[in-house]
C-alpha cells in the first residue's frame, strides 16, 4: 500500500468542501427537490446522505491506532463495490433524514456547522498517524483522500439537473482520477482527459467503463 500525503490530502478536502459550499449557497428548494444522479433519490437526500458520513467522518478521526494500516486510498473503496446490491435501509434512513426538514433547504445550515468543524479540524491535523474507521485502518491522509472523492462525487450527484450550478475543485477530481488510476490501472485511464467525466464512469453513473468505486 502506498500512503496517499496529508499535504496532498488536506488541500484538496478543502477545496471540496468549498466547492460544496458554494453549490449549497446556490441552490433552493426546488433545486434540492430535483432528481440525482442516485437511483431513487432527490437532491436532498444525496445530501442528508453526504452530511450524515461527514459525521462520521469527525468521529473517525480521534479513533487513533497502532495497528499497520490495512487499507488506502483505492483499497478503501474495494471493500465498497459498486455492484453490491444498494443498502436498502440507509437509502431509506437518508430519505427519511432529508424528508424531516420542513423545506429542503433546511438541513444546510446543519450541513454548514458541520462543514465548518471538519475545515477546523484539518487544519489543525498532527499527523501522520493511523486511524480505525469502519472496519479498516487507514494513514489519515489516505482517509482524508478517501472523504474528497466522496464529496467531489455527490457533488456531482446533486447538480445532475442544475447544469449552472458550481462544479467540484480541480483539486477534488484529480484525488478521484489518482484513486481510479490505482483501481483500475494507468492504461484504463489514459484516454479521459475530462476529469468529471472520468469520475461519473467510474462510478457507473455514466457508461465508458467498468465501475471501480461505490
Amino acid at each position: 500500500m502506498t500512503v496517499y500525503p496529508l499535504d496532498v490530502a488536506r488541500p484538496a478536502f478543502v477545496d471540496a468542501l468549498d466547492g460544496l459550499s458554494a453549490l449549497l449557497d446556490h441552490v433552493d428548494d426546488t433545486d434540492l427537490h430535483a432528481r440525482s444522479r442516485c437511483h431513487g433519490w432527490l437532491a436532498a437526500d444525496v445530501l442528508a446522505h453526504l452530511h450524515l458520513g461527514l459525521v462520521e467522518m469527525l468521529a473517525g478521526f480521534p479513533a487513533r491506532t497502532d495497528r499497520p494500516a490495512d487499507a488506502d486510498l483505492a483499497t478503501y473503496w474495494t471493500a465498497f463495490p459498486g455492484s453490491e446490491l444498494p443498502d436498502w435501509a440507509h437509502e431509506r434512513f437518508a430519505r427519511a433524514v432529508a424528508s424531516a426538514y420542513a423545506r429542503p433547504t433546511g438541513q444546510i445550515a446543519h450541513v454548514a456547522m458541520t462543514l465548518r468543524g471538519l475545515r477546523r479540524l484539518v487544519a489543525d491535523l498532527d499527523g501522520p498517524y493511523r486511524l480505525e474507521f469502519q472496519g479498516h485502518v487507514l494513514d489519515v491522509g489516505d482517509f482524508v483522500g478517501t472523504w474528497v472523492v466522496e464529496v467531489v462525487v455527490h457533488h456531482l450527484d446533486m447538480t445532475v439537473a442544475l447544469p449552472d450550478a458550481p462544479a467540484p475543485p480541480a483539486s477534488g477530481l484529480a484525488v478521484v482520477r489518482e484513486t481510479v488510476t490505482r483501481l483500475a490501472g494507468p492504461d484504463v485511464v489514459a484516454g479521459w482527459g475530462d476529469d468529471t467525466a472520468l469520475a461519473l464512469a467510474a462510478t457507473g453513473r455514466e457508461p465508458g467503463m467498468t465501475p471501480v468505486l461505490g
